[in-house]
């Protein structure tokens, strides 16, 4: 997604420059202007256009949206930028809140991040139209908890870029990662597309879909020697 930014001064594009450089490293991309591309592991850019063919919204007009998990801001500021009416991020790690405001700023997007850990999400953020979710599921081992309150404060939509098993065998199944996983300590769950749909709706969303893997690894291991995980995309809805 091109943000256009519009910055003619050479001085002010030098200061840009050198407050993108400060502020990272960067886990998401953001493609700003032929002058500002923020590079990082996360490309937003390709990954977004994999779940709006997957169904990810292209209009969030009037929406009240919650992003939990936002990292730096990248779907906060797409839901935004398609209308929606209020966005609220919540981030655990302040080095990801710090880009998400600075970020804010540049683009002119009014959203509000919270230095908070998805576990306090409750109604005193008020409720939402829509939740994102993107890569976050992994990272919480005590997933049942996590969903029931993002169903406590969602009203229709939830959404969910995740990394799943690939083996259509085990698609009911979880495995949970004892250690590290790709070396990541905070990894500790690849679901399989129909458990996470049933713990979807065991939160409370009546319809739970898995719509498919846009990043299909098959046959990979990862260096502790467990097959990795693909990457997918689930609605979960509140009204049928």
């Amino acid at each position: 997604m091109n943000w256009h930014l519009d910055v003619s001064s050479t001085e002010e594009r030098e200061r840009i420059l050198k407050n993108t450089a400060t502020l990272g490293p960067w886990y998401q991309s953001f493609n700003l202007a032929d002058w500002l591309k923020i590079q990082a592991v996360h490309d937003g850019d390709s990954v977004l256009d994999c779940m709006d063919r997957l169904g990810f919204p292209r209009d969030f007009s009037d929406k009240t949206v919650l992003d939990v998990g936002c990292n730096a801001g990248y779907y906060s500021f797409v839901a935004k930028s398609r209308g929606a009416e209020r966005v609220v991020a919540v981030e655990l790690d302040r080095h990801f809140v710090r880009q998400a405001q600075y970020m804010s700023t540049l683009l002119g997007l009014d959203v509000q991040f919270l230095h908070d850990d998805v576990h306090n999400v409750d109604t005193r953020l008020g409720t939402f139209d829509v939740i994102i979710c993107s890569g976050l599921m992994y990272h919480i081992p005590d997933p049942t908890n996590v969903l029931a309150r993002l169903s406590d404060v969602c009203t229709d939509t939830l959404l969910i870029e995740s990394e799943f098993l690939l083996d259509p065998a085990l698609t009911s199944m979880a495995r949970f990662i004892e250690g590290t996983y790709r070396d990541d300590p905070t990894n500790w769950w690849i679901y399989g597309p129909q458990c996470l749909e049933g713990m979807v709706r065991a939160a409370g969303f009546q319809n739970a879909e898995f719509k498919g893997f846009y990043f299909e690894p098959h046959g990979e291991e990862t260096r502790e020697g467990i097959p990795r995980g693909g990457r997918g995309f689930l609605i979960g809805k509140k009204h049928r």
